[in-house]
């Protein structure tokens, strides 16, 4: 089974940083010369992005240029992990998976029901680093989704490669909240700490919404220092 594109520009990528051929603190390039670089779709350039930003590999805030970060996820042990690329793989643990009543009509138009799918990923040390809570219709262009196809860990992969579903844009938003009670307890920390969510909104070519990801973070907030 041959490697996905977007794996193998995050491994160069991240083989860049490790490597400090891209070093810490300088600025990515922009979308437009990734796209160049890897002859690669915008889209791709942006899914291995959020990866990017998601591991705090990389700060992007609008407007400004993306920052490349120093390596939240390590500490003295973690250097000795021989392939940084496994994260994208990282232990995902389901929490939550069930049919609800379609909250997203302005955004899922067609679409009375969805999968709502609640997962976490943790770190080596168990850590949990991300919450998603993601929203997909139950029936896509007249085809049903069986919930078992979500067993795998990238549902952005299970779209396009299980699904065969062509991807025309995707949209992000980006907002600073105060982690709720629940999360506050995945991530032991206080009721009230400052995270990152991330949302994710993926298009199909006829313009139907087919996936939301909200991502839920608290590492990003460490590398305040290089807004200065």
């Amino acid at each position: 089974m041959s490697t996905p594109k977007y794996k193998k520009i995050y491994d160069k990528i991240v083989h860049l940083i490790l490597t400090n051929q891209w070093a810490v603190g300088s600025n990515m390039k922009s979308e437009n010369e990734l796209i160049k670089l890897f002859g690669a779709s915008r889209l791709t350039i942006r899914n291995v992005l959020s990866i990017l930003e998601n591991e705090g590999r990389i700060l992007r805030s609008r407007g400004k240029a993306t920052l490349i970060l120093d390596r939240l996820l390590q500490n003295s042990k973690e250097t000795e992990i021989k392939d940084r690329s496994e994260t994208l793989n990282a232990d995902y643990k389901l929490l939550d998976l069930q049919i609800i009543k379609n909250s997203f009509t302005k955004q899922f138009t067609n679409s009375s029901s969805l999968y709502y799918i609640n997962r976490v990923r943790r770190i080596k040390n168990n850590e949990v680093y991300l919450i998603s809570r993601a929203y997909i219709p139950t029936e896509i262009n007249g085809k049903a989704i069986n919930k078992n196809f979500f067993k795998d860990k990238n549902l952005l992969h299970l779209l396009m490669s299980k699904l065969k579903i062509k991807m025309k844009k995707s949209e992000q938003e980006v907002s600073a909240i105060p982690l709720s009670k629940n999360d506050s307890v995945m991530f032991r920390v206080n009721e009230g700490y400052p995270a990152v969510l991330n949302c994710w909104y993926f298009y199909d070519y006829s313009n139907k919404l087919v996936l939301i990801d909200q991502e839920t973070t608290i590492k990003a907030l460490k590398v305040k220092n290089y807004y200065k």
